[in-house]
C-alpha cells in the first residue's frame, strides 16, 4: 500500500470519527465540498469564494492534494496538518492574508496565511489565465 492510500484511509477515517462525536452538526458547505472529494464523490473540489473560483485537485507528489497528504499529514512531517486543518483549507483564503511574492520564483503563485489558534497556516494557489485558482501547496 502507498504512503497515500494510507494516509487517505487514515484521513477518512478520523472525518467519519469526527462526524460520529458533532451529534448532528451540519458541515459548512465548503467542508463538504472537501469531504465529498476526500472520500472519492467528487473529482475535483471546486470553491467559489469571495467570487473567486478555488479548485482543488489530485495532483502529484509534488503539488496539490496528493503533496498535501504525503508530505504533511502525519505526525512530526515538516508543516504538519491535522484532519481538521485539510476540512478547512479553504479558511485560509477566504479568512487569511494575501503575502507579497517575495522569494516566490514563479509570479502565477499566491500566498495566503491565516494564524488559526497559534497555527500559521499557509495556502499556495496557482492563478491560472481563466482566472481560477489551483491548490498547490498547503501546509503550517
Amino acid at each position: 500500500m502507498s504512503v497515500y492510500s494510507e494516509r487517505l484511509a487514515k484521513l477518512k477515517k478520523d472525518i467519519k470519527a469526527i462526524e460520529s462525536a458533532r451529534k448532528k452538526k451540519r458541515w459548512k458547505p465548503n467542508q463538504k465540498i472537501v469531504i465529498d472529494f476526500v472520500n472519492g464523490v467528487s473529482k475535483n473540489a471546486v470553491f467559489l469564494i469571495n467570487d473567486q473560483k478555488v479548485i482543488l485537485r489530485l495532483g502529484d507528489n509534488k503539488k496539490g492534494f496528493k503533496h498535501i497528504i504525503e508530505r504533511h499529514y502525519c505526525k512530526g512531517c515538516p508543516g504538519e496538518l491535522e484532519t481538521l486543518d485539510i476540512i478547512n483549507i479553504t479558511e485560509v483564503f477566504s479568512r487569511g492574508l494575501k503575502l507579497n511574492n517575495i522569494g516566490v520564483s514563479n509570479t502565477n503563485l499566491e500566498v495566503y496565511q491565516l494564524n488559526k489558534n497559534g497555527k500559521i497556516l499557509k495556502l499556495v494557489l496557482d492563478s491560472k489565465k481563466d482566472g481560477e485558482l489551483i491548490v498547490t501547496f498547503y501546509n503550517i
